[in-house]
């Protein structure tokens, strides 16, 4: 249940009442992207997806994220410059034919769907009654909801580099791949990825290793800005987007 103990059963996580289950490898389904198969997940994505319902607003989330907290919006901010494979030049195989079993999409999916729901326990929203209009509150910074939320990064983070497409785009980053319908995408980890791609040598190398050295360094990022969510329980005031 969300973090706030008084939020009762009209008001809940905006994701939903229960953490999604875990998805099942053996369940994946067999894909034939229109964009391609990006070599990495879009974590930023995830991040931002869980800010959005968290803030709520649609369109105005970000000026409610920066009436919460300046240091908060300001951390984003600087995430979203961070080149993590989704820029303007991702890192992206375009693929041609059958479709193939697609494990990296369906298994970082899936943890995506968990890890934004953690981030939105610190969250209770709903409708009042009768008419009575939208009500938000955001509970201040606690160690045990941090923990759960990096708990599921690091699940995200296991799953985080489709293997297929990482090693094609390494040897030729502008071909288009004939696919094979017994291909299938296994997801790796960032430390797998690192540990896969040294002895690897092509083109597109110098493109991918960047990438993977920025990851290191983003868990401590996520860990700041999870932080930033430290001041006290305060409500939204729906008029002018504002919190007391």
């Amino acid at each position: 249940m969300p973090l706030l103990s008084d939020c009762d059963a009209t008001f809940q996580n905006p994701f939903g009442q229960a953490i999604p289950a875990a998805p099942n490898i053996l369940l994946a389904p067999a894909l034939a992207p229109n964009q391609g198969d990006h070599v990495f997940g879009d974590v930023l994505g995830t991040i931002e997806t869980a800010l959005q319902r968290i803030f709520g607003g649609g369109q105005v989330w970000p000026t409610r994220m920066e009436n919460y907290s300046s240091l908060l919006s300001n951390v984003w901010t600087g995430l979203q410059a961070v080149d993590l494979g989704h820029g303007a030049a991702a890192p992206l195989v375009t693929r041609a034919g059958a479709a193939e079993t697609d494990q990296h999409s369906h298994m970082f999916g899936g943890y995506s769907a968990r890890l934004q729901w953690e981030m939105a326990e610190i969250v209770c929203t709903g409708f009042a009654p009768n008419g009575g209009g939208e009500r938000r509150r955001i509970g201040g910074y606690k160690k045990s909801w941090k923990k759960a939320v990096l708990k599921r990064f690091d699940e995200l983070m296991n799953n985080l580099v489709d293997s297929t497409a990482i090693a094609f785009y390494i040897a030729t980053p502008n071909a288009i791949r004939n696919s094979n319908a017994n291909t299938v995408h296994a997801p790796w980890s960032l430390a797998h990825a690192v540990q896969q791609v040294t002895p690897m040598n092509g083109p597109g190398k110098g493109t991918i290793t960047p990438v993977l050295d920025r990851y290191d360094s983003l868990r401590n990022s996520i860990d700041g800005l999870l932080g930033r969510f430290e001041l006290p329980t305060r409500s939204l005031n729906v008029n002018n987007n504002t919190w007391a």
